[in-house]
């Protein structure tokens, strides 16, 4: 029993030893991938298609019936610390002429893989119309304000989008604060709001619920965060709903994993 139990010993003594010499050497350098990961050169270019339902595999081996294409990925745009934020796409026009820059947020977007080989096609859960109806994309704004502007600022940005003003949490519903946009105190957009949790009476918002991290919507990790860590604003005439926080993305996925 007693060698057991010293077999046992150093075995872990070995274990921490060995983590203890690799974080003291902080190497940046990673010899794989996971296996989940994916090659950016395989996203660039990649066709998108349009489908009314969202697709429910994530591996196909050809594409689906349901599936409509219209346009190839022609960039995407990253925050600072690399997070993809959306993926460019031309759309409408004719013959490459007329054609105009969309933008689309990858929570709205599936990645899906064609079995046994490198390619992946993008799926977009809307119409073909609703797609060539977006907005605009606007290349101006990329750049124009560097991380040094943001010093100090924490919360609420000092000029909010037009339209929108703080609101007090009680003043919007559960349904309004469930899947608002999250932005970190450096004014940049790092998740949303995937659930709330309510008071044991049920009559107050205590905390929103966050999936933060992760790649293309995989592997993300689920945080709490109370509400006065939080500031709201709302748009009273479009109903839209924005979270900024008093902390930044790093600060955001530190967080323990919530277990709710």
């Amino acid at each position: 029993m007693m060698k057991t139990i010293l077999i046992a010993l150093s075995s872990l003594m070995l274990g921490l030893g060995a983590a203890l010499a690799q974080a003291e050497t902080n190497d940046p350098f990673l010899q794989r991938a996971a296996a989940t990961d994916l090659r950016a050169s395989s996203l660039m270019g990649a066709t998108v298609y349009v489908s009314e339902t969202r697709a429910v595999a994530t591996v196909v081996d050809g594409v689906l019936d349901e599936w409509e294409s219209v346009a190839n990925v022609d960039d995407f745009v990253t925050s600072p610390d690399g997070h993809i934020r959306g993926l460019l796409i031309d759309v409408g026009g004719f013959l490459g002429i007329g054609a105009r820059t969309v933008m689309v947020d990858m929570d709205a977007l599936q990645v899906v893989h064609e079995r046994d080989s490198d390619t992946v096609h993008v799926v977009l859960a809307a119409t073909r119309e609703a797609l060539e109806n977006a907005p605009e994309f606007d290349a101006d704004t990329i750049g124009s304000q560097s991380r040094s502007d943001f010093a100090g600022r924490v919360g609420v940005p000092e000029t909010p989008a037009a339209g929108f003003e703080a609101v007090a949490p009680a003043a919007l519903t559960v349904d309004a604060l469930t899947g608002a946009a999250v932005y970190d105190r450096f004014g940049d957009r790092v998740s949303g709001v995937s659930d709330v949790v309510l008071s044991p009476a049920g009559d107050q918002v205590e905390a929103v619920v966050i999936d933060v991290g992760g790649f293309l919507g995989l592997f993300a990790h689920t945080v709490e965060v109370d509400m006065d860590r939080l500031q709201i604003l709302t748009d009273a005439e479009s109903g839209d709903v924005r979270v900024f926080l008093d902390m930044s993305q790093e600060e955001l996925e530190a967080l323990p994993e919530y277990e709710g």
